[in-house]
């Protein structure tokens, strides 16, 4: 993301401007709460009555009852609702609607949304201590905090870019947030509504979606993948490695000796997602959205004390107040997997909802999902979305690729933009046959050999890879938070025109589909027949704004260096810095056939 944070102009339904409430102040007040508070794509009310788990596909969450497992009511809100959490009281439940930019308030005794607020571009993460919501807004860059009785923002606080995990403090004085392409964490002070500070758990981890406070307040502790980017041996088992990072929150410091390695704690597992905490903080609980499992780790030794098979793509985990069982959001089933915690078994399976998908597109989106199988990966180590998540990228340029340093890129729209890769050495969707094979390491979706990239197609010939194809055509482009400025988008326009950038970035695609040497390439690199080193396929500007860094090596970290790189995107010394900013302005708009607004 550029330095600049964008404002998304407001919604039409909302409660004030964000600049005034930007300019507003909280109220210096804190709550004491039974226990931390943790965003989770599933939860437990306080006085251990309800489940509640969100459906991401549905755009609805399910209320559950806690001790005989019947479903209560599923209830619709916003679009794509990624996480939720549940006032003190256990009467209302809040939830962030990443598709929809909004925040829906839900009474749990009446079963019903009741309010939808307008929030920052994509939430991610909510917590609340009954009298205030505090909501990660991943698109804008920014921490919002409403007061719930009047539904008005209190102030929005500027963090580091794409905040999406949310944890708050037992003792309501404390916000931690994580940033989901990096390891660093932002602390808020609540009672200033100001950064108190940042920590890191590593350059290289990645993924960081979730954060649980230990019920003591010491410790955080934080499921994320380690990406092992100068790694020039591309194998399984030497690329990502999946952990849980400890964070000391009186120092803020990473405790590495605490880290937990799941691959030797317990066995190789893909994308640790979230975790859940046992009442007396021994027992650590992780959902493994990858490798569709979870692992139960003892904090006092680090080591395995079980390891469970649930439902696809475990997103949310949450434990009792009494500690007595756990609940396992599984999206891509629809269902609760229920674990004793005295037996450590799964002894219930429970349907929350019917996902709205035709077959093909769920089949693709598990298997997109999924480290499951053999035929993905081999021991549950890399899927899909290890490095695309939810179709975006990793924010990483891997160095052992034997045609040079490769800049993961995203897959907005990809089925519009053939070929793949950088290369672009695949020409058809199905052709992610080869990736399975060669970047995942699995035994593949077609039986017998794969064909050569450019060769006869791969179409056809597997009802799963098809399905796979059909997903990554599902796809969609992000819209853009950014657009406010209408006067100089519109310039920006003319500029792009006149700079001749239309010529490879041609609308409304904003490729030409083809390999260009636009003075970034290695000339020396003779180990790829398809680019020989210095042609590269152009990439769509659609998204663009999501997507740093930029160039197949990522050499360009802001927009602004890329108009200033090689040979073909220098353009510095045509446009002055006022067009240059247009021309950026313009180019941070585009996310569909549009063109960016009008």
């Amino acid at each position: 993301m550029e330095a600049s944070t964008p404002v998304r102009e407001p919604a039409a339904l909302a409660i004030i401007s964000p600049e005034a409430a930007a300019s507003a102040v909280r109220p210096s007040s804190a709550m004491l709460l039974s226990r931390p508070i943790a965003a989770a794509a599933v939860a437990v009310s306080p006085d251990g009555r309800l489940v509640v788990a969100v459906n991401p596909d549905s755009d609805s969450i399910t209320l559950v009852d806690a001790f005989t497992l019947a479903v209560v009511a599923e209830i619709p809100v916003g679009d794509n609702p990624r996480t939720l959490s549940l006032t003190p009281d256990s009467k209302k439940a809040l939830v962030a609607n990443h598709g929809s930019a909004t925040l829906s308030t839900v009474d749990l005794g009446q079963a019903v949304e009741f309010t939808q607020y307008p929030v920052g571009f994509m939430p991610y993460g909510v917590v609340t201590d009954g009298i205030h919501a505090f909501v990660t807004e991943f698109g804008l860059g920014t921490v919002s905090i409403i007061d719930l009785k009047t539904g008005e923002f209190s102030t929005r606080i500027p963090v580091d870019a794409f905040p999406s995990g949310l944890a708050l403090s037992r003792d309501g004085q404390s916000l931690l947030v994580t940033h989901f392409f990096t390891g660093r964490i932002t602390v808020i002070d609540l009672l200033t509504s100001t950064v108190r500070g940042t920590a890191s758990t590593g350059a290289d981890t990645n993924l960081s979606q979730f954060i649980a406070i230990a019920p003591d307040g010491t410790k955080a502790y934080l499921p994320q993948t380690r990406s092992n980017i100068t790694n020039t041996a591309l194998l399984f088992d030497t690329t990502v490695f999946p952990v849980v990072n400890v964070l000391d929150l009186a120092k803020l410091q990473l405790l590495v000796r605490e880290r937990i390695t799941l691959d030797t704690a317990d066995e190789p597992v893909n994308m640790p997602f979230a975790v859940a905490l046992s009442p007396d903080g021994k027992t650590l609980y992780l959902a493994n959205a990858g490798s569709d499992d979870v692992s139960v780790i003892d904090l006092s030794t680090n080591r395995k004390l079980a390891h469970l098979v649930v439902g696809a793509n475990p997103r949310g985990i949450a434990i009792t107040p009494d500690g007595s069982r756990i609940f396992v959001n599984n999206v891509l089933d629809g269902t609760l997997s229920v674990i004793d915690a005295e037996t450590l078994t799964v002894t219930d399976t429970v349907p929350v909802t019917e996902i709205p998908m035709t077959p093909p597109v769920l089949l693709g989106k598990k298997l997109f999902n999924s480290a499951a199988e053999p035929a993905l990966t081999t021991d549950n180590w890399i899927s899909c979305a290890t490095c695309h998540f939810d179709g975006t990228m990793d924010a990483r340029t891997w160095l052992g690729f034997p045609d040079g340093p490769r800049n993961t890129p995203s897959l907005f729209g990809v089925a519009q933009t053939l070929p793949i890769h950088w290369s672009g050495d695949l020409n058809e969707l199905q052709d992610v046959e080869i990736t399975i094979r060669e970047i995942q390491f699995g035994n593949g979706l077609i039986a017998g050999k794969a064909h050569d990239s450019l060769g006869p197609p791969h179409a056809g010939i597997s009802e799963e890879l098809d399905a796979l194809a059909t997903y990554l055509a599902s796809i969609e482009i992000p819209l853009s938070p950014y657009g406010g400025d209408r006067e100089t988008i519109g310039r920006g326009r003319s500029v792009f025109a006149t700079l001749g950038c239309h010529t490879c970035h041609t609308p409304p695609l904003y490729t030409d589909l083809q390999l260009h040497d636009v003075g970034t390439g290695d000339p020396t690199n003779e180990k790829n027949s398809h680019d020989r080193g210095t042609n590269f396929d152009t990439p769509s500007l659609r998204g663009i704004w999501l997507t740093a860094p930029y160039f197949h090596d990522g050499s360009a970290a802001t927009l602004h260096q890329v108009l200033r790189a090689g040979t073909t995107h220098n353009v510095s010394d045509n446009i002055d810095d006022s067009e240059l900013k247009a021309l950026i302005d313009f180019m941070r708009t585009l996310s569909d056939d549009s063109g960016g607004p009008p």
